[in-house]
């Protein structure tokens, strides 16, 4: 049976975590703290997957069904729904300006105002074309040791 904004509303923490379903996948996850957050499960390619809506009361249980028909529309499309969100987070922080290429081009920036030799800026711009090629329009704090390796 659907959940209503009073149930969602009344629901109290417990000692441990517990969720209340909602229908069709959607859910709302309560904490031992008492915060309330929206989550729905999707299966994709056979592998079932959790997607995060948000928390209770920024997004309203007509927000969180509203989500969960866009989910669903994404995954009968074959639309990996918490990718196309990642990719939109790394949209929005490339437009920020914190990709790798930008900051590498304010370190070599930095290193000709402190008077480093013809040498060693010829070498760090080698290197970061190299690395630009690889991950340049990637999110800084996306880049991880094995990504350089």
């Amino acid at each position: 049976m659907p959940l209503s904004g009073i149930q969602v509303r009344n629901l109290k923490p417990r000692e441990k975590a517990f969720k209340v379903s909602d229908f069709e996948g959607l859910f709302v996850l309560v904490k031992p703290n008492g915060s309330k957050l929206w989550q729905m499960k999707y299966r994709l390619y056979g592998k079932e997957r959790l997607l995060s809506i948000g928390v209770y009361p920024d997004v309203s249980l007509a927000q969180a069904r509203k989500a969960k028909d866009e989910t669903r529309a994404k995954v009968a499309a074959k639309i990996d729904p918490s990718e196309a969100k990642q990719t939109e987070k790394r949209v929005k922080r490339e437009e920020a300006g914190q990709t790798f290429e930008k900051i590498g081009a304010q370190f070599l920036e930095k290193q000709r105002k402190e008077g480093k030799t013809k040498a060693t800026l010829d070498k760090t711009a080698y290197h970061l074309k190299l690395a630009n090629s690889d991950f340049g329009r990637r999110p800084i704090t996306e880049i991880t040791a094995p990504m350089i390796s």
